[in-house]
């Protein structure tokens, strides 16, 4: 794991402290709205809202909680818009466009395939194992929700150097967010769920790592071993059960963990072992969704090394999906509607994403321009390109808000739309913890968005560090989610309407600033600096990237067959 800043181990809860007990006492008092999660909505009769009468059918839009009534209220002549500003981004860790200088390289992003040594590329032995599993396990992986997962680790999947360059320059790793015009975007857990078609809800896989392996039925195949020895002989076992954990262990470093020491570990065995013994749906969205925000802000604390863990496929992949008309693989105006087009072999959105990529030359510095532009408005669908459930697993494509709930639909909302500290880990013992702020991001998920009230229940003290934490603590992270959890008494059935209230444009228009004065200096610097891609030094980087990934092949894509 890479980190910068200083560790240390927290072996007890600890109470509010800085940036997190200002934030609490300034919610306090400046008229928190919705600050106790029973009342997570707040509703607004959509025909005074929008101008429509009360009997179109419109129904309610609904505020997504915690947020801020009148964050316009003055407390010792400083409005509190001014006081909340300074958390985005936050003063204590500000983002790449406001502290370019500091950047000393990111060429493995310029030019190359694979910036991180732990890129998941999938190979034709690997193909040709998920193929042979698939005959005898198929059906259990659809119960598991992961069957879309793991076919999705088939794929080969194409890094966008210009893209997330620029989006990494508007990274705050302390809210885990891209503060852009628009507002603040980022990856939901309803965004996992698409892209992957794998469940919010479920087995817990978070906190595994915590664990001690049972004594019975446990794993007992291949240890520590490369990627390419172990795929070799674990496909040789003649022990069923030991090569699908052996699968699964394989499965977990290599696509999900993407691990920088290019390795099978046996540290997740526990995980491995719950999937083998699992009979009902895995709560897997959770996990990845920790990953890959902690794999984010440790890009930044490295300042780009390739040797950082986590799904950065994930985000591409989401990114090329929020930012269509820039992406330099993009998915195609021009295609046909995904009802006409013979996608046999496409398992959920992340799929139809790859299907759909378009060869593109963009550079860095349009990709800048374009993300940096204050006249670009996103209208409806674009704040949600997987809305119309045109691809995934049969229950995914009944997961919306706009319909009534079932009662296990109604406990997955649960988990989209209620903030949490997402257990993160690549080696255990050493455990991090990811804040998840829904809130934040009301208008993707279909609510109106207003100011929203910081996270700062978080266990990471401050708000924008990220320690290493002790397993009682990550017990008690989700101990404290499950509570708030079972208190939010409604998922309410919406009209999907993403849009925002006007205290929350005049709020982000201040915070903007804070930003926009960076914008022309950071441009000229990272295009002077960076604009020509990587020094010489590149070769010698990719020819060691290379030597870790030996024996990869880069293959056509790989066709499945239910």
């Amino acid at each position: 794991m890479v980190n910068n800043t200083k560790t240390s181990k927290i072996c007890i809860v600890p109470s509010f402290l800085g940036d997190c007990q200002e934030i609490k006492e300034l919610a306090e008092v400046s008229g928190g709205v919705n600050f106790e999660v029973q009342q997570a909505y707040e509703s607004h009769n959509t025909a005074t809202s929008l101008g429509l009468d009360s009997d179109s059918g419109w129904g309610q839009r609904y505020k997504l909680g915690p947020c801020f009534n009148s964050p316009s209220v003055e407390e010792d002549n400083k409005p509190v818009a001014a006081r909340l500003s300074k958390y985005y981004p936050s003063e204590k860790s500000k983002i790449l466009v406001q502290n370019h200088s500091s950047l000393v390289s990111w060429h493995s992003w310029c030019k190359n395939s694979s910036p991180i040594v732990g890129w998941h590329i999938p190979d034709e032995s690997y193909c040709k194992w998920v193929k042979k599993l698939e005959k005898r396990l198929g059906q259990k992986w659809r119960d598991l929700r992961i069957y879309e997962t793991i076919m999705l680790s088939t794929r080969l999947i194409s890094f966008d150097g210009p893209l997330m360059s620029a989006l990494m320059c508007f990274w705050d790793k302390s809210c885990n967010a891209f503060l852009l015009p628009e507002g603040m975007m980022g990856i939901t857990m309803e965004d996992v769920v698409a892209i992957t078609s794998c469940s919010p809800v479920g087995i817990e896989l978070s906190t595994l790592g915590t664990d001690l392996p049972d004594a019975k039925n446990t794993y007992q195949g291949i240890g520590v071993s490369s990627y390419g020895n172990f795929v070799t002989r674990s496909v040789a076992l003649r022990d069923k059960e030991q090569e699908e954990m052996a699968f699964y262990l394989y499965w977990i470093c290599k696509f999900l963990v993407c691990n920088r020491s290019v390795m099978v570990l046996k540290g997740f065995q526990c995980v491995a072992e719950t999937i083998f013994h699992a009979k009902s749906p895995l709560a897997l969205a959770p996990f990845l969704l920790g990953l890959a925000y902690n794999c984010l802000g440790n890009i930044l604390r490295s300042d780009f090394s390739e040797h950082v863990s986590g799904p950065l496929w994930l985000v591409v992949l989401w990114a090329q999906a929020y930012f269509k008309p820039i992406a330099a693989r993009s998915i195609a105006a021009q295609l046909p509607s995904p009802r006409q087009q013979h996608f046999n072999s496409i398992y959920s959105y992340g799929d139809y994403i790859i299907f759909s990529q378009v060869q593109g030359e963009k550079t860095f510095e349009e990709c800048f321009i374009y993300l940096t532009d204050s006249r670009r408005k996103r209208q409806g669908e674009e704040w949600n390109p997987f809305l119309n459930r045109e691809f995934g697993a049969d229950w995914f494509r009944t997961f919306t808000l706009h319909q009534k709930h079932t009662r296990d639909e109604k406990n997955a909302w649960k988990a989209v739309l209620v903030a949490q500290d997402l257990p993160a880990y690549f080696s255990p013992p050493s455990f991090f913890l990811e804040p998840y702020s829904p809130n934040q991001f009301a208008r993707q998920l279909g609510h109106l968005q207003s100011v929203p009230v910081p996270f700062y229940q978080t266990i990471n003290q401050p708000w924008h560090s990220r320690n290493t934490v002790a397993p009682n603590v990550l017990k008690h992270a989700e101990k404290d989610y499950f509570t708030r959890k079972s208190a939010m008494s409604h998922v309410h059935q919406i009209h999907w309407f993403p849009s925002s209230d006007h205290a929350f444009n005049s709020w982000w228009l201040w915070c903007w600033e804070n930003v926009a004065s960076y914008l022309s200096d950071a441009r000229k610097h990272f295009v002077l600096k960076f604009g020509n891609g990587p020094k010489k030094t590149r070769k010698k980087r990719r020819a060691r990237t290379q030597k870790l990934q030996r024996g990869i092949l880069q293959l056509p894509l790989f066709q499945s067959t239910s």
